[in-house]
């Protein structure tokens, strides 16, 4: 921000914040895009040599890159502490469009949206078809257990005949 509390654009982090959106696409993870930044010796905006895979994602998921702004995300719960909490519905927000100069157009930030979900859908399939492979293992070692039961209970009553 400027002294009028401006977004300003730094062209150096502006880059960084092209090649994170760029890197999700081409296939990248947020792990291994804070990995890559870190091996390049790329440090966060607030000068740290470690990245961590959340920041990128809040990154992928920031409205502001695209020009956009969310207004009252948090608020001030207590002035004389100065606590701000999330705003989780408790005060209303609202969402400014070309509030500011953009870092990322908005289709690549949609199509960085898209992709985000359509992960989010696989991975979801794969928790779901591994419950599903650990609900049927349990439902054959139950059938695999009544009938050893049943094959000693039968023997057993054979042998008592």
């Amino acid at each position: 921000k400027n002294e009028d509390g401006d977004l300003v654009i730094v062209p150096e982090e502006a880059e960084i914040v092209k090649m994170i959106f760029r890197l999700y696409l081409e296939g990248y993870s947020t792990g291994k895009i804070a990995k890559h930044l870190e091996e390049q010796g790329i440090k966060t905006a607030t000068g740290q040599d470690k990245w961590h895979s959340t920041v990128i994602d809040k990154m992928l998921r920031n409205e502001k890159y695209m020009g956009d702004a969310l207004l009252q995300k948090t608020y001030t719960v207590d002035f004389m502490t100065k606590k701000k909490v999330k705003n989780t519905g408790i005060v209303p927000q609202y969402y400014v469009e070309d509030d500011h100069e953009a870092i990322i157009p908005k289709e690549l930030f949609y199509r960085v949206q898209e992709e985000m979900m359509r992960r989010a859908s696989l991975c979801k399939a794969a928790v779901t078809r591994k419950k599903n492979q650990r609900s049927r293992l349990r439902l054959k070692e139950m059938v695999h257990t009544s009938a050893v039961l049943w094959t000693w209970e039968s023997q057993k009553v054979l042998k008592f005949m």
